[in-house]
């Protein structure tokens, strides 16, 4: 496989499961690449220019690691160049004062499982054009950066340590309203769309699985679904991070809230 600065890790992942070691020993950064969940989240969107970015290393480190593995370095990689490091505090940031900004710490919720998306969404809904969001977290939220863009959310990242990353979103000016809504949930029908896949209908419950194990049994499930087919989902909760990931793999979903703990989910392609 031929690497250029625009290849996602993703991609280096899919052709050689060994980068992973190769990349994470590159920096202490890519350490997470080790854990399914972030890597399910972060490969797909993170190109090897962005990681380079997001650890402080040079794209030829990555070429370096890899060649070993059999990865050559395509002809147009040459020309593109080292991205810059680090961008200055935007002046907004700078001149904002500290009671304008929220802070919202979410290691908690993830080092116990939990999945901080509906609060990140709900915080960053409150704020007007005068304040910011400081979202607490160890790793850069490279995804998270794409849909509040998305939403009219301007960012800005402080790497402050291997496990302290410091992320700052306010409203572009004019933005257009933040909508509270979840992202890409069907208003199809439930019960209809199980009816009209009867027979073809796969079935998995991962209300027993520990994060980040539902998210990743979902998405290796979906990559064994046959195309007329659809995936009945017991779980414990709307997984919002899940969202996105089946908006840009082509699925739609419809959700079904049973009571306290316990949510049905059925997705099938578009």
């Amino acid at each position: 496989m031929n690497l250029a600065a625009s290849t996602k890790i993703s991609a280096i992942i899919k052709a050689n499961p060994a980068a992973i070691e190769a990349i994470a020993s590159i920096s202490a950064h890519f350490a997470k690449l080790r854990n399914p969940l972030l890597r399910k989240i972060l490969a797909s969107r993170v190109s090897i220019a962005d990681a380079a970015r997001i650890g402080g290393c040079q794209i030829e480190d990555f070429y370096r690691k890899l060649a070993p593995l059999g990865f050559t370095m395509a002809a147009t990689a040459a020309p593109e160049p080292t991205p810059v490091a680090v961008a200055a505090k935007p002046e907004f940031l700078q001149q904002l004062p500290i009671e304008k900004i929220t802070t919202l710490d979410v290691r908690e919720s993830i080092a116990a499982g939990q999945d901080p998306f509906r609060l990140i969404m709900d915080a960053v809904t409150t704020l007007d054009l005068t304040q910011a969001l400081l979202l607490v977290n160890t790793f850069e939220p490279t995804p998270l950066l794409t849909i509040l863009r998305k939403k009219g959310f301007l960012h800005f990242v402080e790497n402050l340590g291997l496990e302290l990353v410091h992320t700052y979103f306010w409203r572009e000016n004019a933005a257009a309203p933040v909508s509270g809504e979840a992202l890409t949930a069907s208003s199809e029908s439930f019960d209809a769309l199980l009816a009209a896949y009867a027979g073809k209908v796969r079935r998995v419950d991962v209300r027993h699985l520990e994060m980040p194990q539902p998210m990743v049994t979902i998405l290796c499930e979906l990559e064994k679904l046959p195309a007329d087919a659809g995936l009945y989902v017991l779980h414990k909760r709307v997984p919002q991070y899940l969202l996105p990931q089946l908006q840009e793999r082509g699925f739609a979903i419809s959700i079904k809230e049973a009571g306290p703990g316990e949510v049905y989910l059925f997705i099938y392609r578009k």
